[in-house]
């Protein structure tokens, strides 16, 4: 599986939640739609949109089941393929685009919000719904890492409020995939996700995992988080 993850930047991992898993997720999310929006973000970047696009940040601690989730051994039977390692929670938020007027986001590279230097880490995107291409689904453009490992030139687009990596005509491979499906790609991996223009919310979880804490080169500060992951026997 890492031969396979190294040559094109990604992974998918069908049927990996539990069902419990998936309904925790979603119940987690949905406790925090119910809070007032805090979309103004902190550091360097604000993408939210308020109900167009909401990130739903940084509260995995509030949540017994969902800390617990994300250090588990079932997470590391998805980063421990990818990343050949062991592992730690680096960043987790929920994503939510709205019925009907849920935003686009434009290709980048994760590792392009970070603001420094650091080693690739790992994004896993999780569907809380049947993902489509009406819906919002995630794109990704194929990636060999072991020959094209760098992060791409990216510019800050400030009427959609984000970073644009990729301005070409290849639309990138769609990634249709029912609720519980498991996207894992490199935080080097272009993506991007069209709009939601259906009826009802497009709910999606992430959690992104290093392998090394990710410090602020200038000040030595934490990034996010450095939580490891349990190893699965």
């Amino acid at each position: 599986m890492t031969e396979s993850f190294d040559r094109q930047g990604y992974l998918v991992f069908n049927d990996a939640l539990s069902e419990d898993d998936l309904g925790m997720l979603r119940d987690v999310c949905d406790q925090l739609l119910e809070e007032p929006a805090q979309d103004g973000g902190k550091g360097l970047h604000n993408i939210g949109l308020g109900d167009a696009r909401r990130f739903l940040r940084h509260r995995h601690a509030d949540f017994p089941a969902l800390d617990e989730f994300v250090t588990s051994e079932r997470i590391d039977r998805i980063v421990r393929p990818c990343l050949g390692s062991d592992s730690m929670l680096f960043n987790e938020q929920f994503v939510v685009k709205g019925a009907g007027k849920g935003a686009s986001f434009a290709w980048h590279q994760d590792s392009a919000y970070v603001g420094f230097d650091h080693k690739p880490y790992l994004t896993v995107w999780i569907a809380l719904d049947d993902t489509t291409e009406e819906n919002g689904c995630v794109y990704l453009l194929p990636r060999d890492l072991a020959t094209d490992p760098g992060i791409d030139e990216h510019e800050w687009q400030e009427d959609s409020k984000e970073l644009n990596g990729y301005s070409g005509d290849d639309p990138g491979r769609p990634m249709v995939c029912p609720a519980g499906t498991v996207v894992a790609f490199s935080s080097r991996t272009l993506h991007r996700s069209g709009p939601n223009s259906t009826g009802r919310p497009r709910r999606a979880y992430i959690a992104q995992y290093s392998v090394e804490p990710i410090r602020n080169p200038e000040s030595g500060d934490l990034k996010r988080f450095a939580k490891p992951v349990r190893r699965a026997a």
